[in-house]
């Protein structure tokens, strides 16, 4: 027997899980493992006849042979379940999210990720298997979710919680219900508790670090100590805090933590605390409020100080004289890659110029205007022994992006948003910013070449987007791979438009005015617009981004069309073309990027670039072999850079396999994968394969093999880059494939493909042998083969026979099916049961070898059966 358990004192995020885990694993039987909080208490007085959970004493437990765990993977928390889980006999299968302690589990598959809840990784498996929930199993885990993230608001949320809570929200997650279980009001006793400790305060600087302890004492228990903590937290304001509560007589401990210096999970671990690096709790027995107190502020002693605006400040200041004009402090902005600078009258700070106001001054056709007129002068600064957390907190209350440091009068550095988002990641940007790119050449009007290139329907379409920007005072611009490819004479109407103004508005006006429908991402400043006949417009806002840390995923802010240009990965895509009405066809191009195609040079815009998203060193490649380029030679000395700063090691290997799967996507990859291995990039990538060993004919005829397939079985729609993975992974064993599959986040259909490829080469040698095989009997074979392994199978038959033999069942297979159902064998008084399937298996086969041809040949054939007694004693009512 298969069950499904949580740890004791169940949470939302372990009765969630358990559920999702249910979905997962139908035939396993759900139990509670001991004693629920106080709100799954109330939400299973509600809903205990829709979840059918088990206790333990309602089951055998000696028949459990498999324990699927979630939310824990700690043995001391299974409650009554703690000794099953300690049989030898038991197998584990464990889905959790907190981190690793000596007691763990040891045996079994794990599945462990930090992410802020367990559910969420229970929610991504759903999602990859395809499995249908209902609007009210996804109301529960979102319940899950958003408990153990704060309503996705503590530190520990991830990206991958939010992807999750947005797919249970698509299925109909009732926010209201969600609300109705987490914000339960505070009750008296919580309300009194927390006035205690309020009461109670103390705070110490340690280390740089602003700690609080807060300590209470009563008989009684009061539950709900995380959340009266929460709410403390908030109060104070601190890096750390740490409440120390005594009920009947042990001390309850709950610590949370702002502070990446500051891991309370280890601090509580002197008191068997346990928990993540930013929340964790402990119990105390036998100890004294205050014994404990003293313990915790000694073990606090050993945390790393807390950084000071000294030790992050960049220094020297570059600065802008109050007589430059905005034009000139926008290219210095733009060529150090500064959102703002300081501004100096002699030796004097006298303001703050940013580019936004550079922006405002050449809207207003007032480039030539000084700094002086533009500046702020209102300049908020700080001191070089200022404490982060509070830099952190001047900027955030007074939304500005740099601090100046002044000591006794003098500028001596500047703290940007950017310095305190490194401290808070720990990462390592290189000082200096250096651009690579050249400025754009004469100016160029593309309308006739638009006229005699683009179809009239396309033209249309980015003339009506003209027209409706000008109505709202907008501006719009097509840009990036379809102008790139536009230029270059490649075919591509993947239609790509950028907006100055509201792009949401002008987005909506587009779809109405085209009939199509449109999707909005607010978050993101983006829409989608969905024609009739299912092309798609993608419109945005004009943005920049800029990376929190390297190889992060860009954060986003309004900008304006050069910015937006800015952020985008090689010259050759920031180029854009002017729709509205009065310049209808002008070409953009800041950043060179049309020489760069006329020269088939792929360039970075600056030094950085591989740095803050390592994921374009794969995306140069890529354009290098897709137009016959060639990687410009400082692009490529800072793509070997950031490869051997192991900055790939950065990227998730979701992320790598995306680039990976594009490149593979291209109509001869063969190319790149050498390319990627001449740079060094490969050993990133799959090291276990060794390029040097592939058959390079066999690579070269896959694209060959795919669209002879695709034409001659249309629609059949197949995977060419999986086909290039099978033949990647054909030398490696067994164990090495699953360590690929363990590191590559692979779809189930993908997964499916690679191990079933493991049958391929001998399936060949099978068919090259027998090369007369009837078709059902090579349909019994490979039947339920993906297309991708049909497609390897064709690559490794090189035998004429062989082949030939194999298309003949190919193209069978194609054709036949079965014409009669189980209504004709009811009229022929055939009772309902397995044998319909082993009929109508029977006749395909005979189809399948031709023996048989329509649908009057079945009918004759079963009869044929009754006659001879075949199926007697299943066939007959």
């Amino acid at each position: 027997m298969e069950i499904i358990t949580s740890h004791n004192a169940l949470d939302f995020d372990g009765l969630a899980s358990m559920v999702a885990a249910g979905k997962l694993y139908p035939a396993a039987v759900k139990v509670f493992s001991g004693t629920l909080s106080k709100n799954v208490k109330k939400f299973m007085a509600l809903y205990k006849d829709l979840l059918m959970i088990k206790t333990p004493r309602e089951l055998d437990l000696n028949q459990v042979s498999r324990m699927i765990v979630v939310d824990t993977a700690n043995i001391n928390r299974l409650g009554h379940l703690r000794e099953i889980a300690a049989r030898s006999d038991v197998d584990f299968l464990i889905y959790d999210h907190h981190p690793a302690a000596f007691d763990d589990l040891s045996r079994g598959a794990r599945e462990i990720h930090q992410v802020g809840a367990a559910t969420t990784i229970l929610v991504e498996e759903i999602i990859a298997r395809n499995i249908s929930i209902s609007a009210f199993d996804a109301t529960i885990l979102a319940l899950g979710i958003y408990e153990d993230t704060g309503s996705l608001l503590f530190t520990s949320t991830t990206p991958r919680d939010l992807s999750a809570t947005a797919f249970l929200l698509s299925k109909g997650a009732n926010l209201s219900v969600v609300a109705n279980f987490m914000d339960q009001p505070f009750s008296g006793e919580q309300r009194q508790l927390l006035q205690v400790l309020l009461n109670n305060v103390q705070h110490y600087r340690i280390n740089n670090l602003d700690v609080v302890v807060a300590v209470s004492e009563t008989d009684e228990f009061i539950p709900g100590l995380d959340a009266v903590t929460y709410r403390l937290f908030e109060v104070e304001n601190s890096d750390v805090i740490f409440v120390f509560a005594l009920m009947e007589g042990k001390v309850n401990v709950v610590a949370r933590s702002r502070n990446s210096n500051a891991r309370v999970n280890e601090t509580l671990r002197v008191l068997g605390g346990r928990g993540h690096e930013k929340a964790a709790s402990a119990i105390v027995k036998n100890k004294s409020t205050q014994e404990a107190v003293d313990i915790i502020l000694q073990q606090l002693g050993n945390i790393n100080p807390g950084l000071l605006a000294r030790d992050i400040m960049s220094t020297p200041v570059k600065t802008v004289p109050t007589h430059f004009t905005m034009e000139e402090a926008g290219r210095i902005m733009l060529r150090y890659g500064h959102t703002g600078m300081p501004v100096v009258e002699g030796q004097t700070m006298v303001g703050v110029i940013s580019r936004r106001d550079v922006d405002k001054a050449n809207l207003h056709n007032l480039g030539h205007a000084p700094v002086k007129g533009f500046m702020t002068s209102n300049i908020l600064q700080t001191s070089s022994d200022t404490p982060v957390g509070e830099l952190q907190k001047i900027m955030v209350d007074n939304d500005i992006g740099r601090l100046p440091v002044v000591d006794n009068g003098r500028l001596v550095g500047i703290v940007s948003r950017t310095d305190i988002l490194r401290t808070l990641h720990g990462d390592d940007y290189p000082e200096d910013h250096e651009v690579l790119y050249s400025l754009g050449g004469e100016e160029l009007n593309c309308l006739s070449m638009m006229e005699e290139r683009l179809p009239a329907k396309i033209l249309a379409i980015l003339r009506l987007a003209g027209q409706i920007a000008d109505n709202l005072g907008s501006t719009v611009y097509c840009v990036g791979g379809f102008v790139r490819d536009f230029l270059l004479q490649v075919p591509n109407f993947d239609l790509d438009l950028v907006v100055e103004g509201n792009g949401e508005e002008l987005a909506a006006g587009l779809a109405e005015r085209l009939g199509g429908k449109k999707r909005i991402h607010e978050r993101f400043r983006t829409a989608v617009i969905i024609l009739p006949d299912g092309a798609k417009i993608d419109v945005a806002t004009a943005r920049t981004e800029y990376y929190e840390f390297p190889a992060a995923l860009p954060r986003v802010e309004k900008s304006s069309i050069r910015e937006d240009l800015y952020r985008r990965d090689f010259t050759i895509n920031t180029l854009a073309i002017y729709l509205n009405p009065d310049c209808f066809g002008d070409l953009i191009d800041y950043f060179g990027g049309r020489r760069d195609l006329e020269k088939g040079i792929i360039r970075i815009l600056y030094n950085l670039s591989f740095v803050e998203d390592p994921t374009r060193i794969l995306r140069a490649i890529r354009f290098e072999q897709r137009y016959s380029f060639t990687i410009e030679p400082d692009t490529l000395r800072f793509a070997t850079d950031a490869i051997e700063r192991r900055m790939l090691g950065k990227l998730s290997y979701k992320r790598i396999l995306h680039e990976l799967i594009l490149i593979l996507s291209e109509k001869d990859p063969g190319n790149s994968l050498d390319r990627m291995k001449e740079i060094g990039l490969w050993k990133y990538i799959l090291p276990e394969v060794k390029l040097e060993h592939l058959n390079r004919v066999t690579l070269k005829r896959i694209s060959i093999v795919v669209a002879w397939l695709e034409e001659r079985y249309y629609p059949v729609n197949v995977k060419s880059w999986l086909v290039y993975i099978l033949v990647l992974l054909a030398r490696l064993s067994d164990d090495e494939v699953e360590g690929v599959l363990v590191r590559y986040p692979f779809d189930n259909y993908a997964i499916r493909a690679i191990r079933e490829s493991r049958q391929v080469p001998a399936t060949a040698e099978l068919l090259t042998q027998n090369d007369r095989l009837a078709p059902h009997r090579v349909d019994k074979i490979l039947g339920e083969w993906t297309r991708e392994n049909i497609v390897y199978l064709l690559l490794l038959v090189r035998d004429e026979a062989a082949w030939d033999n194999l298309v003949h069942y190919l193209d069978r297979k194609e054709r036949v099916q079965i014409e009669i159902n189980g209504n004709d064998l009811k009229e022929m008084s055939i009772k309902e049961g397995p044998v319909y399937r082993m009929i109508f298996d029977r006749l395909y086969q005979l189809k399948l070898d031709g023996l048989i041809l329509n649908r009057e040949d079945e009918l004759v054939q079963v009869k044929r059966w009754m006659e001879e007694g075949k199926f007697a004693d299943k066939m007959v009512d």
